[in-house]
């Protein structure tokens, strides 16, 4: 009995999940644009120490996960405490948007320069959802590429 109970949900599940909303191949396009936007939004607000903006784009603990380039986990509050205008500049390039129904994946390298030297390129991968048609972001993790 609980058998057929747990397959029944687990269908009811997979049913759910297929029916969510995804971006078609017409609107893909469009919803990256948003998700880049906001992806260039978090990062000018990084920059800037705009805690408000970046406490705007972060989901809430205990969900934000930020993985970072020395292999450290901060979670949201940690995140906003540290979000302070820092003098160096991050310039993605080779950004790419991946879609997983309301789910979009973003894969890029990020520059940091300071001074016009350039201080570390990073891999990153951040991970945003789509809540009530506003992308928030779950995840963050950079890799230092090296030189």
């Amino acid at each position: 009995m609980k058998k057929s109970r747990m397959r029944s949900a687990a269908i009811f599940a997979v049913a759910i999940v297929l029916l969510l909303p995804r971006p078609t191949p017409a609107d893909a396009p469009i919803a990256a644009t948003a998700v880049l936007a906001q992806e260039g939004r978090w990062l000018s607000a990084i920059v800037n120490g705009d805690v408000k903006t970046v406490a705007s784009i972060l989901s809430e603990d205990p969900e934000f996960t930020h993985i970072t380039s020395e292999g450290k986990l901060v979670y949201r509050a940690e995140e906003l405490v540290n979000t302070r205008k820092e003098s160096f500049a991050m310039n993605p390039t080779e950004q790419t948007v991946d879609f997983a129904g309301d789910v979009a994946i973003v894969r890029g390298i990020n520059t940091i320069t300071q001074a016009g030297k350039t201080l570390a390129r990073e891999r990153f991968t951040d991970v945003f959802v789509n809540r009530k048609g506003v992308w928030i972001a779950l995840s963050a993790q950079e890799t230092q590429i090296a030189h």
